[in-house]
């Protein structure tokens, strides 16, 4: 797979597995974290083909600074993975607008930033792959969840628009998945006793590596062909 890709949230859980996943395709990789110290391992056994970008997809400077560092590295971008997300499950009555604001940034304007800063170059080379992941919250709405549902519909309407904006040169895929196991839980905004009720569900959910297969199932298919929408969930 000759292809440059940027993976955001790449230090852990579905970013870690698909880049772990994709490297044996022979791609180029941009990992980008604001934890890159956790990653270093990997990176350090493929020098030739990783790279590593400290990034917080809130800061738009940190996300121009990152496609152009993988530019001049690897001399495109040829798929970007907007992974980095969180979420908080808090009853609204208790709500804490600072995590809704925490939750905005990242999951709808990071996802946001990541696309106007690729979307230039993928213009102009006349291709392109844009996958965000959303979640299961982006199809129906969780009682304790109602903000991390709100973004996460918004991840999905703004893939459904550059789908129909950029269809000509740009695709794009949506992945939903249900309860991952990963260390989404335990870096919530939610309090010890939101985390505690939970964490049996997300314990008995799906591992990264299952996500990361699709991702890559969606990067290897032809020219021609266009995968707009996974959904995965546990089977229980």
């Amino acid at each position: 797979m000759n292809k440059t890709i940027i993976i955001t949230g790449a230090s852990s859980g579905i970013g870690k597995a698909t880049a772990e996943s994709l490297i044996s395709t022979g791609a180029n990789l941009v990992l980008a974290s604001r934890k890159i110290e956790k990653i270093q391992k990997f990176a350090e056994k493929y020098p030739d083909s990783v790279l590593l970008h400290k990034t917080d997809v809130t800061k738009k400077d940190d996300v121009d600074a990152l496609v152009e560092a993988a530019k001049q590295r690897f001399g495109s971008v040829d798929v970007l993975i907007n992974n980095a997300g969180l979420g908080s499950f808090r009853e609204l009555q208790m709500a804490d607008t600072n995590e809704w604001d925490t939750m905005i940034d990242t999951n709808i304007k990071g996802v946001l930033y990541c696309f106007n800063a690729v979307l230039p170059h993928m213009i102009t080379q006349e291709k392109g792959h844009i996958i965000n992941i959303a979640s299961v919250a982006a199809h129906d709405v969780f009682p304790n969840a109602v903000v991390y549902c709100a973004t996460k519909h918004a991840v999905l309407a703004i893939s459904k628009g550059i789908r129909l904006e950029f269809q000509d040169k740009i695709k794009v895929t949506t992945i939903s998945p249900g309860a991952v196991n990963t260390g989404f839980l335990e870096n919530t905004l939610s309090t010890e006793e939101d985390k505690e009720e939970r964490r049996e569900y997300f314990k008995e959910g799906l591992t990264p590596d299952v996500i990361a297969q699709n991702i890559r199932f969606a990067i290897e298919q032809p020219d021609e062909v266009a995968i707009s929408e996974i959904i995965v969930r546990p089977q229980r």
